[in-house]
This record gives structure tokens, C-alpha cells and sequence, in this order.
């Protein structure tokens, strides 16, 4: 035991380092630390690129589908008028309407645009719907007057419904289509509420 410790302990007198081996082993830790900071530097460079086009991503996805350029809805609450953002239900107010009592939307879109009521099967008891002009009446509780008829002279009659369903295309001056929505108009417990989506 004592032999192999004083093997040892020459081994420890034969491991000196000279000062240039110092020398060199020092600068080559320097370089590895050097090296592992810019990397954590470039690193955190790398994620805040990152975190800012993530933002303006997210920033400008937000504004692209919760505005819609090329057409505004606003809804009658009452006394005023409130503009429809997409996947926001809004309550109705019952207004007087020239067809009795309904409730009142108004279309506004941009100069040089025009915009058309889509004539489907996606559009759901669309007969509640009536257009003059930007105004769209939606009458949910039906028409059954003498004072509306059609051409031939018939009583117009019209059936209550809790739900109607309006697509709307947007084209541009060009007749291009440039955006396409939804309305979803609901009757729950006696509140109405509309509802406009992007296609």
C-alpha cells in the first residue's frame, strides 16, 4: 500500500505545468466561455426575433379577423346604431320598422364596392329578411297583413321563425369577390341577437 502511494505521489511531481501550458489551457478556456456566451447572446437574440414576429403575426391574424374591411354591419340597440365585429353576438332592440315591428341592420361598405344578398340554401328562413336600400328588416315574428300583397293582389303571409340565416357577398368595383359573411339572426327567450361571421 505504501509503494503504490509513493507511485503516486511521484506521479504528482512529474504533472507541472509549465507557465506556457498555463498559458495555453487558460486561453483556450477563455475561448469556450467566450464562445458559449455569444451563443447565448445570439440565442436571446434569436428568441426576441422570434417573440416579435409571433406578436405581430398574432397582432395582425386579431385584426384581419375581428374587423372586416370591406363591409360594416351595424345593428339598431335601442336609440343607437353598433357596429358588428365577426364572432360577436349583439342584442337587438325592436324598432318600427316601414313593415310593422322588426329589427333594423344597416350595411355600409367602401366607396367603389357594392355588396349583394346571396340567394341559396345556406340562407335560413330568409323570408323573415327584407332589404331597402343598406337597411335589412328582419321581421321574426312573421307577417300575416292585409296591407301586404303581392303582384297578383295575394296576401303576402309570412311565418314566425326564432333563427334566419343571410349570406352576403362584398364585390369590389371590378365585380370581383373580395368577402363573403354570414348573419346569424336568433330569438332566445324572447331576446334577439345577431351575429355575423366570415366565410
Amino acid at each position: 500500500m505504501e509503494k503504490k502511494l509513493e507511485d503516486m505521489s511521484k506521479l504528482a511531481d512529474d504533472i507541472v505545468l509549465t507557465e506556457q501550458n498555463e498559458r495555453k489551457l487558460f486561453i483556450a478556456y477563455k475561448k469556450r466561455i467566450e464562445s458559449q456566451r455569444r451563443k447565448k447572446v445570439l440565442m436571446r437574440g434569436y428568441y426576441r426575433v422570434a417573440v416579435v414576429a409571433l406578436a405581430m403575426m398574432i397582432m395582425f391574424s386579431v385584426n384581419y379577423y375581428l374587423q372586416s374591411p370591406d363591409l360594416v354591419v351595424y345593428a339598431a340597440t335601442g336609440d343607437k346604431m353598433v357596429q358588428l365585429r365577426l364572432n360577436e353576438r349583439v342584442n337587438l332592440e325592436k324598432q318600427r320598422t316601414p313593415l310593422g315591428y322588426g329589427y333594423v341592420l344597416e350595411m355600409s361598405v367602401e366607396e367603389g364596392s357594392r355588396y349583394y344578398t346571396i340567394e341559396n340554401e345556406q340562407n335560413l328562413n330568409a323570408d323573415n329578411i327584407f332589404r331597402n336600400g343598406n337597411k335589412i328588416f328582419w321581421m321574426p315574428d312573421g307577417m300575416n297583413s292585409i296591407n301586404f300583397r303581392d303582384q297578383d293582389g295575394n296576401v303576402i303571409k309570412i311565418p314566425e321563425t326564432d333563427s334566419s340565416t343571410l349570406n352576403i357577398e362584398v364585390c369590389n368595383y371590378d365585380g370581383k369577390m373580395v368577402e363573403r359573411i354570414t348573419l346569424i339572426l336568433e330569438r332566445r327567450d324572447g331576446q334577439c341577437s345577431v351575429e355575423m361571421l366570415k366565410k
